[in-house]
């Protein structure tokens, strides 16, 4: 269905048609070195990972990151290419034209508004992907159009799934991705509860998450 996309673990999502994009790379095994593009949502551990980026990073590889964390990528890869985004900003980087979209919690202490962090939506093979970070409904998400979504479905520091469906119904995508479960937080059923739910709604949903 979506061949281009995998997800490693937890919110690491690698997308490949073309250019080699990874979103938020955490628990890499392979020293694959194939980066062309690193979008970072933001600086917590398990989204900003040195020790990871440290597997998949090139000589040409380009990051895309929030001002937060956009400083502590030029400290750790010193010479790379950094293109700074804020919620709002329009983008164009190694022929990838893109949008970063506010990622925050609205009613809890994890991911303050105040932070300027983001999730993306990028065109891939005429597709546009909305990657969402780390996030619960916003009046920015309700607003993205897009083809694919790609969203956060373990609860706690995001959505749960029964919230997950609900903004997913609202987007209505031709295509939805479950990802953060499984790991850190929500349970490995996560995705196929998310995937029962969204289907009866007539949308394609693919589980892709290892586990």
């Amino acid at each position: 269905m979506l061949d281009s996309i995998s997800i490693n673990a937890h919110s690491s999502i690698r997308i490949a048609s073309g250019k080699v994009l990874y979103f938020d790379p955490f628990h890499i095994t392979a020293e694959s070195h194939d980066a062309d593009v690193i979008f970072v949502t933001h600086d917590h551990y398990d989204h900003f990972s040195p020790e990871d980026i440290a597997k998949i990073i090139k000589e040409d590889t380009v990051f895309v990151a929030p001002k937060s964390t956009s400083g502590l990528i030029r400290e750790t890869f010193s010479g790379f290419d950094v293109t700074e985004v804020a919620p709002g900003d329009a983008f164009s980087v190694a022929g990838i034209e893109g949008e970063a979209v506010a990622a925050y919690n609205p009613a809890k202490k994890f991911h303050p508004k105040k932070e300027e962090w983001v999730g993306y939506v990028v065109t891939v093979d005429g597709l546009r992907h909305y990657i969402c970070g780390d996030m619960d409904e916003t009046e920015e998400s309700r607003n993205v159009k897009c083809d694919v979504l790609l969203l956060p479905i373990g609860g706690t520091y995001t959505m749960d799934v029964p919230q997950a469906v609900e903004l997913t119904a609202k987007l209505s995508p031709k295509y939805a991705v479950p990802t953060h479960y499984g790991d850190i937080v929500g349970k490995a059923s996560d995705g196929s509860a998310f995937a029962e739910e969204i289907e009866k709604k007539g949308i394609p949903t693919q589980v892709v998450l290892k586990i």
